[in-house]
């Protein structure tokens, strides 16, 4: 964000004094008009992709980040009504801050704030103890955690779909990866909208996908709404963070490039999506490509290390 005072700059929609350039969209913006355009971005996200309506019982995916707060800012000023959940993927100082700015968050706006401690099921114990227990990185540990529980969640509770905070630059960086390395599967699965395929699969929603991250942290910061500053530690040397890397470094020699990038995958006709046989899993009932689902196979190579310390995932507390 630049000052009018220094450039005398004038918005490209109101003609008033322009405080934000965005160079990617060749736009000059008054603060109140690039939260609006922000907003209608995230309004364009869920009509053209049919993510959901006023109708539909949203569940918004929260962490404590800039995205996911925004996302359920954002949505109650567009007029949806959104419940949210935040999971708690262990017990330190950064989860325990996480919480309390969610919950903050939650005290101005409408709508339920659900908690759900994942160490319920590894006895306490958390995400990043398990990960080094099965020998798996913590990312891999958390994001299977994470969605297993929120999908859940959401099914459990009666949620028509689940919007996460997943923004332009994420997706972006995400493409590059699955592209990079061909992973066919992925590509057909990476949509800004995923449909209920099964009884006991929520949709997943992205609205947040056309939206830049640096202009979604200039969001948070003129509404006001706090947020972790950090990103998560346990991230580092993530691979995702050098696809990202990349597309910003590509994004100051040629602004908009990212926007073109994944604008333009979107734009295609949508990946045929090859039907993947489902069962129920064994142990939760949940839907899985073999006997016992992902989740449930991690929790039973943690509780052979630690046999008394983990709940079945059926044992699912009621929020």
């Amino acid at each position: 964000m630049v000052s009018a005072k220094q450039t005398g700059m004038k918005c490209s929609i109101c003609s008033g004094p322009a405080t934000v350039r965005l160079e990617h969209f060749n736009l000059k913006l008054c603060p109140a008009d690039f939260v609006r355009l922000v907003e209608q971005r995230i309004e364009r996200a869920i009509v053209k992709f049919g993510m959901f309506d006023r109708t539909h019982r949203i569940l918004v995916a929260v962490s404590g980040g800039k995205d996911s707060l925004s996302l359920w800012h954002a949505l109650n000023r567009l007029g949806y009504r959104p419940d949210a959940l935040f999971v708690r993927l262990g017990n330190s100082p950064l989860v325990d801050q996480a919480q309390a700015i969610v919950q903050k968050a939650a005290g101005s706006l409408p709508g339920k704030l659900n908690i759900l401690d994942a160490t319920d099921y590894s006895g306490r114990v958390s995400i990043q103890e398990v990960a080094r227990v099965v020998r798996r990185p913590v990312c891999a540990v958390c994001g299977l955690a994470r969605r297993y529980l929120i999908n859940r969640f959401a099914v459990e509770h009666g949620y028509d779909v689940v919007a996460s905070g997943h923004n332009l630059t994420d997706e972006a960086a995400a493409l590059l990866g699955n592209l990079l390395h061909w992973h066919e599967g992925y590509l057909q699965r990476q949509w800004p909208l995923l449909p209920k395929t099964h009884p006991r699969f929520a949709a997943k929603a992205k609205p947040m996908a056309l939206n830049y991250e640096q202009d979604i942290k200039l969001y948070a910061e003129l509404n006001g709404i706090e947020h972790l500053a950090d990103s998560c530690p346990f991230a580092v040397g993530a691979t995702s963070r050098i696809y990202k890397r990349l597309l910003l470094e590509l994004e100051q020699e040629q602004p908009g490039i990212i926007a073109a990038f994944y604008l333009g995958y979107v734009r295609r006709e949508k990946p045929a999506q090859q039907p993947v046989p489902l069962r129920d899993c064994s142990r939760c009932s949940f839907p899985t490509t073999a006997e016992v689902c992902a989740f449930c196979r991690l929790q039973e190579r943690f509780s052979r290390t630690q046999p008394t310390s983990a709940q079945k995932p059926c044992d699912m507390p009621q929020a």
